[in-house]
This record gives C-alpha cells, sequence and structure tokens, in this order.
C-alpha cells in the first residue's frame, strides 16, 4: 500500500460502546460535559460575535469601577505612573552625518522643536491637554475602555507652527452596534468598523445625536488613529484590561462596603430596650414628645430600668478574625486578573523580605517594560512619524542659524529613540557595585545600565563634563568618574 493511500483512508467510527467510554475517559477533562460542567458555558463564537453585545457594557462597568472602586482607581494610576511616568518617554534623535558621526545640531534642532509641540494648547486643538497629559490620558482610558481614538488635523485645522495636531474623540461614540456582512462591491463592517478585503481599517462609523440613536456617520480612518491591544485574529475592537478582574472587583468591593457598614451599625448600638407591649419606655425626666426609643450612656453610670423593661445586647458580626484572610484571598484574585502583584495593587507590603520584594518587583517591572513597548510602537512612533513629516513640510525645524530642515531627508532626520521611565533599585548600594563588576568583566554596558534606570547615557556623560569643569572652577576635588572627563580649557581671549 502506498503512503499516500494511508492519508486517503477514513478512521471508522467508534461502536462499541466500551470503547467510546474508553475514547472518552482519555478526552481533555476540562472539555468533558458531565453534570460537573454543566454550569461551565463555552461557545464557539469569534470574537466579534461575543463583543457585539458585551463590549459597551464591560466599557461602562469599567467607568463606574473607577468611578467607584478604590482598587480600580489604584490600578489605573499605576498604568499611568508606570507606563508613562512624570515626565513621560523622552524623544532621543539619533539623526548622523555618516555612519558613527552624530549631526548633533539637527539633533538639537529636533528634540527642541518636538518639546515646542508637545506644550499644552499646540499638540491638542482644544487646547486642553499638553503631550503628556495626553499620554497620561491614553495609558488611562485605554485599561479602562480597551481602545483609544485620536484624531489628526492638518494644515489651518491645526492651528501652530507645525500644521499637525490631535483631537481627542471618546471611543463611546464609535457605533458598536452597526454591522454589515462583506458582499460583492461592500466592505464589512465589524463592531463600528469598516474593513477592506485584506482586513484593513477604511472608515469608522460613529452614532449620531444621543447614545441611543440607530443611525451612524462614516468617517474616513485615513487620518483617525484607533490603537487597542489586539487578542484574537479578526478583533476590531479593543477588550477593558480589566475585563478579567471585573466580577472580583465589584463583588469584593461590596462585600468590604456591607462589612464595614455592619461594623459600624455594631458598634453604633449598643443594645434595645424592649417593653412587654413592645412600645417605647417612659423614664420619668427622658421621655421622647413622640415616644421614641432612647439609650443613655455615661462613664460609671449604674441604670435602673422601669418595671416591665429589659435590654438585648447587640452582637455584632464584624470585626471578625477571618474577614482580612479572605479579603486578601481576593485581593490576590484580583491582582493576578490585572496582571500587576498584590502587594503593589493593595499597598501591603507586611509580609515581604528583602527577596520576595526583589522578585515582586523584578515581575512588575518586567510587566511594564512590556507595556512601554506596546505604548511606543502603537502611539509613540506615529504620532512622531506625522508630525515630523508635517513639520519638515512647514520648514517648523531650524537649525541655529535659522534654516529649516529639508524634507527632501526626512529618512535621515526620523533616526531616532525613546527613553521611557526606569526604576531604581531597592538596595541601590549592591546594585551598583554588582554593575561596576559587569562592567569591569564586558558582560554589560553602562548604555544599558543607564536605560535601565530610565536614563540617556548621553545625558550621563554631559552632567559628568559639566560637574568636573564647575568643580575645576571652584578647585573642588570629585570622584574617580567625573575626575576622568578632561579639564576644560579656556578660551582664547576675544
Amino acid at each position: 500500500m502506498a503512503l499516500s493511500d494511508l492519508f486517503r483512508r477514513k478512521p471508522k467510527p467508534i461502536t462499541d460502546p466500551r470503547m467510546i467510554d474508553r475514547a472518552m475517559s482519555r478526552a481533555f477533562a476540562a472539555a468533558q460535559l458531565t453534570r460537573l460542567t454543566d454550569s461551565w458555558r463555552a461557545t464557539q463564537a469569534d470574537i466579534v460575535e461575543e463583543l457585539r453585545g458585551d463590549l459597551d457594557r464591560l466599557r461602562e462597568r469599567a467607568r463606574n469601577l473607577e468611578n467607584d472602586n478604590d482598587f480600580a482607581l489604584r490600578y489605573l494610576e499605576m498604568c499611568e505612573t508606570n507606563i508613562v511616568g512624570d515626565t513621560g518617554p523622552r524623544l532621543v534623535s539619533l539623526v548622523e552625518n555618516r555612519p558613527g558621526e552624530s549631526d548633533q545640531m539637527a539633533r538639537e534642532a529636533i528634540e527642541a522643536a518636538w518639546a515646542r509641540f508637545c506644550k499644552r494648547g499646540v499638540c491638542e486643538v482644544s487646547g486642553n491637554y499638553s503631550m503628556i497629559e495626553l499620554m497620561w490620558n491614553i495609558v488611562r482610558s485605554t485599561p479602562r475602555d480597551g481602545e483609544f481614538l485620536l484624531f489628526e488635523e492638518y494644515g489651518r485645522n491645526a492651528g501652530n507652527e507645525f500644521d499637525y495636531a490631535l483631537r481627542v474623540v471618546d471611543v463611546e461614540t464609535i457605533a458598536t452596534w452597526h454591522n454589515r456582512p462583506k458582499a460583492a462591491g461592500v466592505n464589512a463592517i465589524k463592531l463600528g468598523v469598516e474593513l477592506d478585503s485584506m482586513g484593513r481599517t477604511v472608515a469608522i462609523w460613529f452614532t449620531n445625536g444621543s447614545a441611543g440613536a440607530r443611525t451612524a456617520t462614516r468617517v474616513d480612518a485615513t487620518n483617525i488613529i484607533h490603537r487597542f491591544k489586539s487578542r484574537r485574529s479578526g478583533q476590531t475592537r479593543g477588550i477593558p484590561w480589566m475585563h478579567a478582574a471585573m466580577l472580583s472587583m465589584h463583588f469584593a468591593g461590596e462585600f468590604a462596603l456591607s462589612a464595614l457598614l455592619a461594623a459600624k451599625q455594631g458598634a453604633d448600638h449598643l443594645g434595645f430596650f424592649v417593653t412587654e407591649d413592645g412600645q417605647a419606655p417612659q423614664m420619668p425626666g427622658d421621655e421622647q414628645a413622640d415616644g421614641s426609643k432612647f439609650s443613655t450612656s455615661a462613664p460609671g453610670t449604674w441604670d435602673t430600668l422601669p418595671a416591665g423593661t429589659t435590654v438585648t445586647s447587640v452582637d455584632s458580626k464584624y470585626p471578625n478574625e477571618v474577614f482580612d484572610p479572605f479579603m486578601k484571598s481576593a485581593h490576590r484574585r484580583m491582582a493576578s486578573g490585572l496582571n500587576v502583584s498584590y502587594p503593589a495593587l493593595c499597598n501591603d507590603h507586611a509580609d515581604l523580605n528583602y527577596n520576595s520584594i526583589r522578585a515582586t518587583q523584578n515581575d512588575d517591572r518586567d510587566q511594564w517594560r512590556r507595556h512601554q513597548r506596546w505604548f511606543e510602537e502603537a502611539w509613540l512612533e506615529v504620532l512622531f512619524s506625522h508630525w515630523l513629516t508635517a513639520a519638515l513640510g512647514r520648514g517648523a525645524i531650524k537649525l541655529p542659524n535659522g534654516s529649516p530642515l529639508p524634507i527632501q531627508k526626512a529618512d535621515k532626520f526620523a533616526a531616532h529613540a525613546w527613553q521611557h521611565r526606569g526604576w531604581q533599585s531597592n538596595d541601590p548600594l549592591k546594585e551598583i557595585n554588582a554593575a561596576s563588576a559587569a562592567f569591569k568583566e564586558g558582560v554589560d554596558s553602562r548604555t544599558a545600565w543607564a536605560a535601565r534606570n530610565g536614563r540617556d547615557i548621553e545625558d550621563v556623560f554631559s552632567e559628568l563634563e559639566n560637574e568636573a569643569r564647575l568643580a575645576a572652577k571652584r578647585n573642588i576635588t570629585l570622584g574617580d568618574a567625573v575626575a576622568a572627563v578632561p579639564d576644560p580649557v579656556d578660551p582664547p581671549a576675544a
């Protein structure tokens, strides 16, 4: 029998009940349909079908958690702090005249022009955002809403010297309900996003008027930047990063609030006066005009109750000794759904030692670096590229002598990198000693070490050089690294 015949043969169906039972016993346990897994519902719908009825509600509930849930607010603040930081990613121009020879004047001109563009009222048309504020908005809204949307304004509409600016648009205005299958000569529309035959976004449909309106307007996607993290193929809209932890955050928050109120109620009520007929006790001198119940308390007091009146005390269940371990378990589950460490999310470092703190920090920082890389590729690269093209075309990037950088050399001027925020070690001395040993052995570089700490090596050397010159001027002796910088040369007399 030829090998090809083996592939053409169809397997015989299994009909023997004993063989069927044996095959079932070898199946994946998580895929079996039994009374134990009856409540585990699963569908074979694609991501668009799953999001069709869920996306808007997911976003609404995520926004509600931001408003009312302390841990949701904490997570979004962590995203701003760790992805963008307090100053934002720094543009580092890498323009060269030839390989290995930097074009310092062009670099400084590009970086200075980008700094001007990033100011409030320049980069965004409404005047409500500077670039750092816009970055904070992006990395806060994307984990909450799953996506972010910017319109690009060119020419006179930009209203600045670069002929390029941005406009923020709420993703809530996208017509999620608007869907259309692909047909001859007609593009498919999935969750308000129109796609060509290759799956590229060609237009976005926006809901007219109120959120409940059922008419939509088509806007060409040429000047729209719509970004989200794609989790599955065919995905056209973003899913809130918080989605897996939202139930845990909601119900843990509800339970914690109920326990807090129960504890307050128990603390407020020492007990009740009870009479045989259920009426409020009438105590001479203490009666209420409306006959309402009353209680009194003072240090060292012995009270006498009227005849027929007894006291029922209140024994609240809260605070309870098992409350804290239970909530910790819920919060750890929540932190796992958000992909952050429990100590960082919940500000609880009580049970950590040096090694566990270091392991936790390293894992967190790896995750934040991954988010930084996504943010750079999804947003920073496209914003810089479009700005540079528009600014060069307008002649807005100028050298110190006033001549604009020519747009004909746009490819040369596009060379750049981004310096993201870094993190300091919790034991700086050990870190520095280890880095020094790595430098001597040639297994690490000062450039890489500076980048991990959020610094640019050229800035470090410039600062060292400036310190050496200032110290020499003041006759101050500095450390070996700074002292190694050549002494300043006095300029010739005029």
